[in-house]
C-alpha cells in the first residue's frame, strides 16, 4: 500500500493572499514613510512573521506525505519520517473560527521517538489519511486523549458504538 496526500494549491490560495497582504502592509510604510523607532520596530517585526507565514506556505506546496505499509513519510524542503512500529502518539484537534463552532479545521499530530509531523485539514483526502493513520496507532495501542476520541467520533472515524468507550467517561446514564 502507498498513498501520497498534497495540500492542493487552492487551498493553499488564502495563505499565499494573507502573506502577501501582510507583507505589502507593513513593507510600504517602511519604504515609504520615517517612522519612530517604536513603530519601525513593530512593522519589522510584522514584516518577518508576515514573510515567516509565506515561507511556510511554499513549503507546504511542495511537501507531500507517502503512507505506506512501513510508516509514513514527509517528502519536500523538508524530510521526517515515523515508521509504524514507533508510532506512539496520536492526536485531532479542531480550531474554529467562529463562535457557533461551525467553520474551522483540524490538526492531525503524529509522534514516533522525537520525530512529529503535522498535518492539517486542508490536505487532499484528509479523512482517508485519518483513517489510515488510527488504524496504525491503534494497531499499536496508541492511547489517545478524549478531545481526539470526540473528533474521531464527529468524523466517522470511529463508530458511533465507541462512544460508550469513551476515555474519560463513565459508564452511567
Amino acid at each position: 500500500m502507498t498513498a501520497v496526500f498534497r495540500y492542493p494549491p487552492m487551498s493553499l490560495f488564502g495563505s499565499y493572499a494573507r502573506a502577501v497582504f501582510g507583507i505589502l502592509l507593513t513593507a510600504v510604510p517602511l519604504l515609504l514613510l520615517n517612522p519612530i523607532s517604536v513603530i519601525l520596530y513593530l512593522l519589522v517585526f510584522l514584516l518577518i512573521l508576515f514573510i515567516g507565514y509565506g515561507i511556510r506556505t511554499v513549503i507546504r506546496q511542495f511537501t507531500r506525505f507517502n503512507v505506506t505499509d512501513d510508516g509514513i513519510y514527509m517528502v519536500g524542503p523538508i524530510n521526517r519520517h515515523i515508521k509504524w512500529e514507533e508510532l506512539d502518539g496520536y492526536s485531532l484537534k479542531y480550531f474554529s473560527t467562529r463562535r457557533d463552532r461551525e467553520a474551522g479545521w483540524m490538526q492531525l499530530k503524529l509522534k514516533g521517538g522525537d520525530v512529529r509531523l503535522s498535518i492539517d485539514s486542508t490536505i487532499h483526502e484528509f479523512h482517508r489519511l485519518l483513517r489510515l493513520t488510527y488504524g496504525m496507532a491503534e494497531r499499536n495501542g496508541v492511547s489517545i486523549d478524549p478531545t481526539t476520541h470526540a473528533n474521531l467520533l464527529t468524523l466517522r472515524i470511529l463508530p458511533l458504538s465507541a462512544d460508550a468507550a469513551t476515555p474519560g467517561k463513565g459508564s452511567g446514564p
